[in-house]
């Protein structure tokens, strides 16, 4: 590799108010997936694209049906395209399927799909609704000029056994990479990781851990495996989150969010934050607290009143269109785990 080229390839193996004459000619675009229920986390990220990255196009994929009682004009600087609207073959049986966090998932690739086919774009970026951008793309544009994806893995540092939370195992689980943000350009390759993804997510996006499913997440752990020109980023202001402030740790200079002293925040992802819980960091992570690091609390309190300002107590509410109702959901779980675990152990342990 030339001199100056990232080192990418250590894991692979083979502002503006967006008009519709806008979408058609644009060439870089971010995106993201949510029901009427997190259009304040959504209105959180869009606005912290029209700040530090006002070059992309942001379009809201609406995994949900509009309603009366939601006032989406807030949302006139973005573009929001309704689920429905987009070519998903299976589309009705998936919506009857799945739960809402598995329908949302499982639709991401089409979505991805959709914007590089009806809008020619040339890169597209896909962030969780409850991610928000610190800095402009910079990196992630310098990279996708030798790689055709980027993916983050959750944790980069290992995590020695203890009675805290996460632990390594974990994401051995839920997959070594997270999936609230994808970063692709347009090109062969990616079109075929996207039909591959497409073709698993149309009949296996459940979140069913204990039988090696966990939505759209868990099947990325092949992609380094199964396509060329893949780049695992090991840049820490990729995707800081829950799971991996025990090798991050965040400081405010000058208005500048850095980790480690030295490495500009991209992008955090405030994955399962509630504000009604403010001294939480996330439900089921005890590793690091607030009382650990009160900078990192303060980065939370503004999250905080940037969704409830977006009226996200409201919002938060909202029962998806699609979503099945089945009362006590889970309820059934225990009974089809040791049914799935009992198969497993056989398997195992029979005899040839």
């Amino acid at each position: 590799m030339g001199a100056g080229k990232p080192s990418c390839f250590h894991i692979i193996y083979k502002n503006y108010k967006h008009s519709d004459t806008a979408y058609r000619t644009m060439k870089k675009a971010i995106f993201t997936i949510c029901s009427n229920n997190y259009l304040a986390q959504a209105k959180v990220l869009g606005d912290s694209v029209l700040r530090y990255a006002p070059e992309y196009t942001f379009t809201i994929f609406l995994c949900d049906k509009k309603q009366d009682s939601v006032d989406y004009t807030p949302y006139d600087d973005f573009l929001i395209v309704e689920v429905a609207n987009v070519p998903i073959p299976k589309f009705d049986s998936m919506a009857q399927l799945y739960n809402i966090i598995e329908l949302n998932t499982s639709v991401k690739p089409f979505c991805f799909e959709y914007l590089y086919d009806k809008y020619d774009a040339d890169l597209v970026i896909y962030l969780d609704p409850d991610t928000c951008i610190f800095s402009p793309l910079d990196y992630i544009e310098k990279q996708l000029k030798y790689c055709d994806i980027i993916l983050t893995p959750h944790i980069l540092t290992p995590i020695e056994p203890d009675e805290l939370l996460p632990q390594e195992k974990l994401f051995t689980n839920y997959g070594i990479y997270n999936l609230g943000f994808l970063a692709t350009k347009k090109s062969p390759v990616t079109q075929s990781l996207l039909q591959w993804w497409q073709r698993r997510l149309e009949v296996n996006c459940y979140n069913k851990t204990y039988e090696g499913t966990f939505v759209d997440q868990l099947p990325m752990s092949f992609a380094p495996l199964f396509f060329e020109n893949v780049l695992v980023s090991k840049n820490k202001g990729l995707n800081m989150a829950p799971w991996n402030l025990h090798e991050r740790h965040l400081l405010n200079e000058q208005g500048k969010w850095l980790i480690n002293n030295n490495i500009p925040l991209i992008f955090y992802h405030f994955s399962n934050y509630r504000p009604s819980k403010p001294s939480i960091i996330a439900d089921h992570y005890t590793r690091v607290t607030f009382k650990d690091n009160p900078i990192l609390k303060s980065l939370y309190d503004w999250y905080r009143e940037e969704l409830l300002k977006n009226n996200y107590e409201n919002l938060s509410k909202i029962d998806c269109g699609y979503s099945k109702v089945i009362p006590e959901e889970k309820a059934p779980v225990k009974k089809s785990r040791w049914k799935a675990l009992k198969k497993h152990l056989l398997f195992f342990l029979r005899k040839d």
